[in-house]
């Protein structure tokens, strides 16, 4: 594939370009020059992209499907554009994959099916030139098993994969900004709603969990809930309630 299947969809406000270091750091540029609220950005190529904690994203060119799109809203709204952004990802996987296989929010960004990461979603909160968060989206479309790197933290696959057949991009991009679209509307009108919808689709709540907070040693806890703001609250060995708001989350065997 080339970058010609993801300009197939003539939108507002949608650029599609071929290479950039990474599509969050186009957004921020294009924000900086007056980009509106909802503005999108695609690539068909990133020589950087980035995921949390300063981690690489890996995706061939030509195979997978980048995007951010610009949030512009107060500072306190915006701490729920993760959620929005994985329950939009995640609807749109669904509807990729056979009914058999349902996927599932890992808190607080990667979309798994079968156990394996297919997508993951970034937000970066900004204050100037407006408040704003720029919603990075990484899915693993039609990478090969071989193309993955060997070091990756969890077992990745592609949508192709598990489906057993190539994925259209120009097709799943569609999905996706239809999902972002329903969902923006539901964090607009009632936020609430998006964190309860967010909790009944994350695998996450209910387990014995390992929480690496950035700065921090590891303790062992139980996910509980998350609270309107989309905190992770875990539950301690001492029935200590404690919020979680960044760092990794991983399930304990």
């Amino acid at each position: 594939m080339s970058v010609s299947d993801l300009t197939t969809l003539d939108k507002p406000n949608l650029k599609v370009l071929s290479t950039t270091t990474s599509t969050n750091d186009a957004a921020r540029e294009w924000l900086n020059s007056g980009a509106p609220d909802g503005a999108t950005l695609v690539a068909d190529y990133q020589t950087a992209g980035r995921g949390r904690l300063g981690r690489q994203w890996h995706s061939p060119r030509g195979l997978d499907l980048t995007l951010s799109m610009i949030f512009i809203a107060p500072i306190e709204s915006l701490r729920l554009v993760p959620l929005l952004g994985g329950l939009a990802v995640r609807a749109a996987v669904e509807e990729f994959l056979p009914p058999v296989i349902v996927p599932q929010i890992k808190w607080p960004n990667d979309i798994l099916a079968s156990g394996f990461k297919l997508a993951g979603v970034l937000a970066e909160l900004i204050s100037q030139p407006v408040s704003a968060a720029i919603l990075g989206i990484g899915v693993n479309l039609n990478t090969r098993a071989g193309d993955f790197p060997a070091d990756l933290r969890r077992p990745a696959a592609s949508l192709g994969m598990l489906r057993g057949k190539a994925v259209k991009r120009d097709q799943f991009l569609e999905s996706v900004l239809f999902h972002l679209k329903a969902y923006r509307k539901m964090w607009f009108q009632t936020p609430r709603s998006l964190v309860t919808t967010f909790s009944a689709n994350c695998l996450t709540l209910g387990k014995k969990v390992k929480v690496s907070p950035p700065g921090r040693e590891p303790f062992e806890a139980t996910a509980s809930g998350v609270d309107p703001f989309g905190t992770l609250m875990v539950v301690d060995r001492k029935g200590t309630t404690i919020p979680v708001e960044a760092g990794d989350v991983d399930p304990v065997d």
